[in-house]
């Protein structure tokens, strides 16, 4: 089996992204008089967060287990997706 380049590199871009962004909030204190803490957590884990939600298993962003199940989860996405691009390109 070879790996795609194409998929690592993009979910390797998603994980530095996605990872900046859930230690961002991490290390904030929070806001004023609104809380939107995790929300960017959510949003950068989307497609597993919401799915566990839709099923009633709601993810705990303060867990950094919830966080790395997530986050490894929608890399594997990202890196199908891109290794489902590379097999459109190159033809096989």
């Amino acid at each position: 089996m070879t790996w795609s380049k194409t998929g690592l590199v993009l979910a390797g871009l998603y994980v530095a992204g996605a990872g900046w962004v859930v230690w961002t909030e991490r290390v904030s204190t929070g806001g004023g008089w609104i809380n939107l803490r995790f929300m960017g957590s959510y949003l950068a884990t989307f497609p597993v967060a919401g799915l566990a939600e839709w099923l009633g298993m709601k993810l705990d962003f303060r867990r950094i287990v919830d966080v790395a199940v997530a986050l490894g989860a929608c890399a594997a996405l990202v890196y199908l997706m891109g290794w489902g691009v590379e097999r459109l390109f190159r033809g096989r």
